[in-house]
């Protein structure tokens, strides 16, 4: 895994997903309650992972996607297509595609 990245995870993930995260990919991952981001909208969020650099953003939530594909990356995104589930079942979609998902932005 690309470990001078970092994961980032919107307002609508629970931060237990990060640690799940953090302990499947070796990576850094932070929730946006650790970020202090839970007040932010998205363009805020967005302009802080952008100045941040190598920030990799999982969200379900579509404005973010939006906002990628006109101002233009880093940070990079896993818009998430799922529908509302509990952090386990959410977490087991994650972890079978992650890696994969991690792999395909960096490369």
């Amino acid at each position: 895994m690309q470990h001078d990245w970092e994961i980032w995870l919107d307002n609508h993930l629970s931060p237990i997903i990060a640690k799940w995260l953090k302990e499947k990919t070796g990576m850094e991952v932070k929730s946006s309650y650790v970020l202090k981001f839970d007040h932010l909208n998205d363009f805020e969020i967005y302009s802080r992972a952008k100045k941040a650099g190598k920030i990799i953003l999982i969200s379900k939530d579509s404005d973010l996607d939006k906002i990628i594909s006109k101002s233009g990356s880093p940070p990079k995104l896993i818009s998430l297509k799922v529908p509302n589930c509990d952090n386990k079942i959410l977490f087991s979609i994650l972890e079978k595609n992650i890696e994969k998902a991690i792999r395909t932005l960096l490369d």
